[in-house]
């Protein structure tokens, strides 16, 4: 073994073992043998449809704890620091459940709004661009407003309304999008034809405020009704790095680490309890903005639902044969492949890798190929291409293609290989994929 890898292997253990303390903390009076996950998450759940975001947050944590890598907790966790106004924790709670396979555009959305509370912007527009396909016009619309865009986002609510979506929801987040792009004259006229004449001067008055702070944390607690709150982010000991899946605990078995003590102070920690993440004052029981009647909210957004997901029921089918659909060429990956498909352009290296687990989510024919991420500059700004490599021929990436395109994406089809060095792109002949 090098220095180097020992060096790594000696930190990585480390972790673990303070990991293993501090987690210990935080499951301090439950008992390793009555930890019960799924109770837990269930506690969580009721305290936070009660508003009583203390307890949930408390019983959603240790959830987390005692099955990390299960993407439902970390959401529900993700869910219930969001209703506290802690939007670091929000975040990342979210990110991480994403990171596990969840790919929900509730949660996408979420998440989204976690980013534009702590002020990344370009985060947060890429995840909404690509889970636009899934994401209500009314919630996308307003988002992409709040994130920085409110032309482009009044342009797809005004667009949602043409199409015959003229519900309270749609025209009130128009009215805000007008509002936060200095549209005085139009959200007013969008806004009177909901909200009472003599309530409009003080929304008006409400969205000037919303539109003025340059602390979008403000913005978006306003929008859905959460505390302000400050926060260090969740603690060290739910970071999904702490706890690998089985392909990197092989690779760091094949590194053969010689075993690590940990420090004395850690057998310390493991007694004491970790700082209580709320204040001891009782949380406030919190509205969601759904509940109120159309006049009194000042836009509508979706908000994390307080259950977990409900399971996919598949019903069975006794004494008949299922009926199985027509099968379809599947086009296998090329060693050497001779074209690519791009699936999407994206701001920021983040949102270029949470793009190809939804997109392989989306499309599950994308996940035998390579996942090529190159950077490019256009006009002064970086920009991260995502592709999929490994296509014999335009033919083959045509019909890939063709294949994502008729799951709500978009493509386009690039001759060329993948790039030798991550981050270069080869000169590569583009077409647009044909319908």
């Amino acid at each position: 073994m090098t220095a180097a890898s020992r060096i790594i292997a000696s930190g990585r253990a480390s972790r673990l073992a303070m990991t293993a303390a501090l987690g210990a903390g935080l499951l301090t009076g439950c008992g390793a043998a009555g930890v019960h996950p799924a109770k837990l998450a269930s506690s969580a759940e009721t305290a936070l449809a009660k508003g009583s975001t203390t307890i949930a947050i408390g019983n959603a944590e240790k959830a987390v704890l005692a099955d990390p890598r299960n993407a439902a907790y970390r959401v529900l966790l993700g869910n219930a620091y969001l209703k506290a106004g802690r939007f670091e924790s929000a975040r990342q709670s979210y990110d991480e459940a994403m990171e596990l396979g969840e790919d929900s555009s509730r949660t996408a959305l979420s998440l989204a709004l976690a980013d534009i509370a702590i002020g990344r912007n370009a985060e947060a527009l890429d995840t909404l661009n690509s889970y636009r396909d899934a994401m209500a016009p009314s919630d996308y619309g307003l988002a992409i407003a709040l994130a920085g865009q409110p032309a482009q986002g009044a342009a797809v609510l005004a667009d949602t309304l043409r199409r015959g979506e003229n519900t309270p929801k749609v025209r009130q987040n128009l009215a805000l999008a007008y509002a936060l792009g200095g549209q005085w004259r139009q959200a007013r006229l969008m806004a009177a034809q909901d909200v009472p004449a003599d309530q409009l001067g003080e929304r008006m008055e409400q969205w000037a405020l919303m539109g003025y702070s340059e602390k979008p944390r403000d913005r978006v607690a306003g929008l859905i009704g959460v505390p302000l709150r400050g926060d260090a982010g969740q603690p060290a000991a739910l970071a999904l790095a702490n706890f690998p899946g089985n392909e990197q605990l092989a690779a760091d078995a094949a590194t053969r680490v010689e075993p690590v003590a940990a420090a004395p102070a850690l057998a310390e920690a493991a007694v004491n309890e970790l700082p209580a993440v709320e204040p001891q004052s009782p949380a406030p029981v919190l509205a969601d903005a759904s509940s109120q009647s159309p006049q009194a909210q000042m836009a509508m957004i979706d908000r994390p639902a307080a259950r977990l997901p409900a399971p996919v029921a598949v019903a069975a089918t006794l004494g008949r044969k299922p009926v199985l659909p027509a099968a379809r060429a599947v086009i296998a990956p090329a060693r050497n492949g001779t074209h690519l498909v791009q699936l999407g352009s994206f701001a920021t290296p983040e949102g270029a890798r949470r793009a190809w687990r939804h997109y392989t989510s989306r499309t599950p024919a994308l996940k035998g190929f390579t996942n090529v991420t190159t950077q490019v500059t256009v006009n002064g700004k970086q920009y991260w291409r995502v592709l999929a490599a490994g296509f014999a021929g335009q033919s083959s990436a045509t019909s890939m293609c063709g294949t994502v395109k008729a799951r709500g994406g978009a493509c386009l089809v690039m001759r060329g290989a993948a790039p030798a060095v991550p981050g270069q792109q080869r000169a590569a002949e583009t077409r647009m994929a044909k319908r």
